[in-house]
């Protein structure tokens, strides 16, 4: 028999997970979740199931450490101690519900009656984030990119790619530092193991810094660039390209910070 007292009105028996809990749609995210009870009782059976409060045995569930059937997706990352986590993994948006966590002892049983709303959520909307405005770092510099979606990523698998590629770090911020040229290139995050959803790229390009003297050759090479645009303009029609586009262009390609070509 459940005892009949309120959530956390005696604190030997309590379940503790969050109000609420945001999972983007084919990520893999775990609740985190424990419980207590009171001293000298063994746990014997531990549930999770959905949209009910009391969590019996007659409720469908998607873990039961007594059922060897269930849903593979859900795995328990728990004991039967005082950790309850759960994992949902590649989270399908029939998933979202109400999760309770139920903990059956040799004594009796307790529900978190509480329980936590999951949400699932596109994946559409994820986003790399830069430390910095600009996406010309100078060769040695550091830089720190974050993956940002509406949901929280404390929870959340975060994986990255460089050019398409894989990276073997993991975490929602990326943290590059003494950058080479080799870091270059665009960098996409995702929530999904198969990388078939990403985000939009961030492109990273990491320059050597050759000097001020050698840009300044460059001004006239613009200044050049520039006048055969005003004859083509003036012979092909209105084009709007200010003097900054090629400097901007030219350096990209001569790999100098673009700053100095605008001092």
């Amino acid at each position: 028999m459940d005892p009949l007292w309120p959530l956390g009105a005696d604190p030997d028996w309590h379940v503790e997970y969050p109000d609420s809990f945001c999972v983007v749609e084919g990520s893999t995210t775990t609740i985190p979740c424990s419980f207590t009870h009171p001293a000298g009782l063994r746990v014997e059976r531990v549930v999770w199931c959905t949209n009910n409060e009391f969590c019996h045995s007659s409720t469908p569930n998607v873990y039961d450490s007594s059922n060897f059937r269930a849903d593979i997706r859900f795995q328990y990352l728990g004991d039967l101690v005082r950790n309850c986590t759960l994992k949902i993994i590649k989270t399908k948006k029939r998933d979202a519900a109400r999760y309770h966590f139920r903990f059956e002892t040799n004594g009796r049983g307790f529900t978190g009656r509480k329980g936590v709303n999951v949400t699932v959520t596109d994946g559409e909307d994820v986003k790399v984030r830069s430390s910095v405005t600009d996406h010309v770092v100078k060769e040695g510099g550091q830089v720190t990119l974050t993956c940002t979606s509406a949901c929280s990523f404390h929870q959340l698998d975060v994986h990255w790619y460089r050019n398409g590629h894989a990276l073997s770090e993991k975490g929602h911020a990326l943290h590059l530092s003494s950058l080479t040229n080799n870091n270059t290139g665009d960098y996409t995050c995702s929530l999904d193991p198969s990388g078939q959803k990403t985000s939009a790229p961030w492109s990273l390009v990491v320059v050597v810094d050759k000097g001020e003297p050698l840009c300044k050759i460059y001004i006239y090479v613009y200044i050049y660039l520039f006048l055969l645009l005003k004859k083509f303009t003036a012979q092909c029609g209105s084009i709007i390209i200010t003097t900054d586009f090629f400097c901007t262009l030219f350096c990209f390609w001569h790999f100098l910070p673009v700053q100095i070509c605008l001092n």
